[in-house]
This record gives structure tokens, sequence and C-alpha cells, in this order.
């Protein structure tokens, strides 16, 4: 698979290919071009770097344009759990707004091109914009939804049930849904699904081994193919 050109992702927000989904876009302008000057900043992180710690003041707000990151919440105990995983589009952490601090913390599975916007910055304009206090709204409600419902399926489902949506979920996250056959680049580990599924990596890679046996999928390292959507999605029933 070709790797993106991420010079060319540190762009005008005009230029962006996610000018629509990003709300320091709504905040900026289209013509700026993020510098260390400005309220935000656009930079290239390697596979590994913390975006955030958990304990951590909450600062800013973090849009991924590329890449991947897995959010963790590590207990007093050191146990600790991915609770979710982010795609290019996406904002980094939103549901932890409702507090001062960071309460797990954001790790990038690949090299990534991450925005930073000031928080602060966010909210003053928010006053005056309804239209971007909708938008912000909009999108914790949708994420902590999103966790509502993994939690659930953790707790009701069985293993290959919460591994089949699981490869739904990132279909649809990816806007892959509309291709054939359909390809996922998993950036995550065995591991990773595993933690986040509350399954053993064992499990999670006997469960891959059977959909493969059954034509449901392709494996290939990290590389999936989904032969047939609608077999696929009829695993949940």
């Amino acid at each position: 698979m070709l790797q993106p050109d991420y010079s060319r992702l540190l762009l005008r927000c005009s230029e962006c290919g996610k000018i629509n989904r990003c709300l320091a876009c709504a905040l900026i302008g289209d013509q700026l071009r993020p510098t260390d000057s400005t309220p935000l900043q656009n930079l290239i992180q390697p596979k590994g770097h913390y975006i955030y710690n958990q304990g951590d003041e909450i600062k800013n707000l973090f849009f991924l344009k590329a890449g991947s990151v897995k959010n963790i919440y590590t207990n007093k105990r050191g146990d600790q759990q991915i609770i979710n995983f982010y795609f290019p589009g996406e904002v980094i952490g939103l549901p932890q707004l409702q507090h001062s601090h960071h309460s797990s913390s954001a790790v990038t599975l690949e090299k990534s091109v991450i925005c930073s916007f000031s928080l602060r910055f966010i909210l003053a304009n928010c006053e005056g914009n309804p239209h971007l206090l909708n938008t912000v709204l909009e999108r914790f409600d949708a994420e902590i939804q999103h966790r509502h419902e993994s939690l659930l399926a953790i707790n009701h489902r069985s293993a290959g049930k919460r591994l089949a949506d699981f490869l739904l979920e990132l279909i649809y996250r990816h806007d892959l849904s509309r291709n054939y056959p359909i390809l996922l680049s998993l950036t995550m580990s065995r591991a990773d699904i595993a933690n986040y599924l509350g399954l053993a990596p064992e499990t999670i890679s006997r469960i891959l081994s059977k959909y493969e046996k059954s034509g449901l999928i392709l494996v290939n390292k990290k590389k999936i193919q989904i032969n047939n959507l609608n077999d696929l999605s009829a695993c949940l029933e």
C-alpha cells in the first residue's frame, strides 16, 4: 500500500481534504497556514508518540489528519484498557472535555499528522458561534454513544460477534463499504484488538482463522480482505 506524502498534509486549511469535518476550520478560517504563533499547530508525529498522557491538564483539542491513534486508560494497579481507536478525520479525546485533566492517554499507532488547537480558543469562539457549539456537542454525543455501544457489545456478545462488529466498524469509519472486495489494513496489533474487545490474542487469531476457512475473509499479516460484507454482517445475527 502506498504511503501518504506527509509533507503534502501540512497544508492550508482550504487545501485540506478533511476541511468539512474539522472544527479548526470553522474557528480559524480557510486561508490560515498553521504556525507556532497561531491557535492551530500542524505536526507530524512518529509511531509511539504520546499526544497526551493520562493526568495531563487539558489545554488542546487534537484532530487526526493522517495515521491512527489508540486511546488507553490505566487504573491504579497499572492495568491498561484500550477504550478507542481514532482514524483520519476524527477528533481525539473529545469526551474528556468534561474534565480538567485527561482521563486516558493517546498514542500514535503509526506515523501520523495531527492538528492541535487551543481549547481556550475553541471555548471563546463557541460563546459567539451557536453553529460551532452545536458541532462540538454533536461530536461529543456521537463519541459517548460509540463508547456505550462498545461496552454493550463486549458485555453481551460472543467473541466471534465482537470481532465481526469491530471489523464492520473499521469498514464504515474508513468509508470502505462501497468497495469490492474490501481491503482493511490494520495499524493496531492483535494484542491491541484483543485488549479493546476484552478477549485473548489467541482468541482473535482463532476467530480470524475460522472466518478465513469459511471463505468470509483473507488474512495476510495485518491486511484483511472482506469478500462479502453481507456475510460478515450476518455474523452479528
